[in-house]
């Protein structure tokens, strides 16, 4: 038998040892592995191709309930894949997620509508800062757990701040259009584009940049309407001197 079909049968033999070990494995033999890497769940029940737990957090991320149900055809690629779905009492998501052998992990038909405390812990953004995520990509790329390809949007609806004199800032929306993705210099780099919406504190048109090398870049223009607060309005006279059309320039930029 040459080399090559005889490779060829060996990956076939260890895909359907995959598939049989999926399909017929309890799920509640992940537990002892998911505590030992920090993540805590509730009841595991169905198997490994088909299940669900109770209660998923890691680290701060708590995601309530999740289903999951892997697919076999990817595995004929060198993929893992899976289709998950996520349920809490004020909040959803549902994915296909999908990690291929060089690491890159792809998330498609993303719908979601989650807290942001579900997402960055019980206690909200840094400084308590509250709100709603309603997300919808149709596709979204990580390596090395960091953003490098998107198309979609993203909106935080209700951001309320900081956690000792609460406002209510309203509505705001970033979209990830496929063409500003799109490179010609080299330059690996995601750039979304930043607004507000109509309930909105703060009038915000901008980018975010998201660089390989992971450092990012907020660069706006803002300024505050007729409902925002008053120590908002105070501090936008920091920003300098507004433009004919009443706006500051803000830029924030860093590093994860």
């Amino acid at each position: 038998m040459p080399t090559l079909q005889r490779k060829h049968w060996i990956a076939l033999g260890v895909i359907a040892y995959l598939l049989f070990m999926l399909v017929r494995l309890p799920a509640r033999v992940l537990a002892g592995t998911l505590a030992r890497n920090g993540v805590v769940t509730g009841e595991l029940t169905g198997t490994l191709w088909r299940g669900q737990a109770q209660q998923l957090q890691a680290g701060v991320l708590n995601l309530g309930k999740v289903a999951w149900q892997w697919r076999a055809l990817p595995l004929f690629a060198g993929q893992l894949a899976a289709d998950i779905q996520i349920t809490q009492d004020n909040g959803h998501a549902e994915a296909r997620v999908a990690l291929s052998l060089n690491g890159t992990l792809t998330v498609t038909q993303l719908n979601a509508s989650l807290p942001l405390q579900s997402l960055v812990g019980s206690g909200g953004l840094p400084g308590g800062w509250i709100g709603k995520a309603q997300a919808r990509f149709s596709d979204l790329s990580f390596k090395n757990n960091w953003p490098v390809s998107a198309h979609g949007e993203l909106d935080v609806l209700d951001l309320t701040g900081p956690a000792r004199t609460p406002n209510n800032l309203g509505s705001y929306h970033l979209s990830f259009p496929v063409t500003d993705n799109q490179k010609s210099n080299n330059e690996q780099a995601l750039v979304g584009a930043l607004s507000d919406r109509p309930d909105a504190a703060i009038a915000v048109t901008g980018t975010l940049k998201l660089e390989a090398n992971r450092n990012y870049l907020l660069d706006t223009m803002v300024m505050a309407r007729g409902n925002a607060p008053a120590d908002i309005v105070q501090g936008m006279q920091m920003l300098g001197s507004p433009d004919a059309q009443g706006r500051r320039p803000f830029s924030v930029s860093g590093s994860f």
